[in-house]
Formats: structure tokens, C-alpha cells, sequence
């Protein structure tokens, strides 16, 4: 994936992966616009969402990748390597569930990232993320899924330029799940 627009998904995934799996009652929504990562990520923390503690799998597949002007044949070499589905297992601990920190889930604030509209609640996420690289450089990206406390669903769309300044669209989807307790054995990626 190329770095800008790795930068670009960090934090909409860090709010996710510790945002969506809270628990859901009517009390628990969060609404923002026009808002930071960060701010949107302290709300986030400061709410009565709380994720389950025990052992987390997440699964991220590239659904589509378009990359406007690239060669054919580099960007089927990129689509066969970036489809391939990415799962990760981590371990959250009863300390972390109790008081997710704000500066965990914000991740790098590079790219000027801030939400146009961001709505977590009722079971249900939705967002808009522009992140601003300067140089009329620009990533757009929605969120939208389902969450309960033990798991949630995904999809992230992103378009953008900032790749060389050619256009590129980007479709995924990320699935997680607590799987149980944590065993120790949590040690990060591997490809499906």
C-alpha cells in the first residue's frame, strides 16, 4: 500500500479496532463535524463505549484498488499483492478495555486527517475523513458498518490523489471479532 495512503487508514482503523467493539445502549452515541482525529478519538475515550477485553482477530481484505495513469501490468502486480486478505490478532487487556486512551486510538496525525462527519451509536458507524497533504493533495474516505461488543463490520471506501498526484480509489472491508481469551501468542500479522 503506498506510504500516504497507509498514513491516511491508520487512524480510521485504530478508531475502529478499539472504538466499535464498545457496548451499545441508546446513552452511548457520538457525534462530530468538522472535527480532528484527535478530537473525534478523545470523545471516543471519554464515552462509555468500552471494548471487551480477551483476544481480538481482524481480518482486512482490498476489496478494489484503481491507480490512475500506472502501467497495467504494475498494477495488477499491486492488486494481486495488496488483495490478498490481511488478519491480525491482538491482545487487549482488562486495563486497556477500562480506559482506552485517547492518543492509542488517535494514531499519526500526519496528512491533516479531520472528519467531516463522524456518527458512532446504536450498533451502527458512520463517517467521512478528509485528509489534506498540501499541494493540492487530498484523500477522501467513508466509513460505514455494524458493531456489537464483541465484534464489528466494515467497509472503508478512499479516493484520492495524493499517490504521484494521480487519482486512486480504494475499496475494503475489515471484520473483527474477540476470539477469547488472550493466550500470549498474539504476535501481529499474517497473510490468509
Amino acid at each position: 500500500m503506498p506510504k500516504p495512503l497507509r498514513h491516511a487508514l491508520v487512524p480510521l482503523v485504530l478508531v475502529a479496532a478499539l472504538g466499535l467493539s464498545g457496548c451499545n445502549s441508546s446513552k452511548d452515541t457520538i457525534e462530530a463535524k468538522d472535527e480532528s482525529v484527535g478530537e473525534v478519538a478523545k470523545k471516543i475515550a471519554e464515552s462509555d463505549l468500552r471494548p471487551r477485553a480477551g483476544r481480538w482477530e481482524s481480518t482486512m481484505k482490498t476489496e478494489s484498488l484503481e491507480i490512475a495513469g500506472m502501467p497495467p501490468e504494475a498494477q495488477a502486480a499491486m492488486k494481486q499483492a495488496m488483495t490478498a486478505a490481511r488478519t491480525m490478532t491482538t491482545c487487549l487487556t482488562p486495563e486497556q478495555a477500562a480506559k482506552p486512551e485517547a492518543d492509542y486510538m488517535r494514531g499519526p496525525e500526519e496528512g491533516g486527517c479531520k472528519y467531516d462527519r463522524f456518527t458512532m451509536g446504536g450498533g451502527r458507524i458512520d463517517s467521512v475523513m478528509t485528509c489534506d497533504m498540501g499541494e493540492g493533495k487530498k484523500r477522501t474516505m467513508t466509513m460505514s458498518g455494524t458493531y456489537s461488543p464483541e465484534q464489528y463490520a466494515i467497509r472503508v471506501k478512499s479516493e484520492g490523489n495524493e499517490v504521484r498526484g494521480m487519482p486512486s480509489s480504494m475499496e475494503m472491508s475489515i471484520q473483527s471479532k474477540r476470539v477469547g481469551e488472550c493466550d500470549g501468542t498474539e504476535l501481529g500479522a499474517k497473510t490468509k
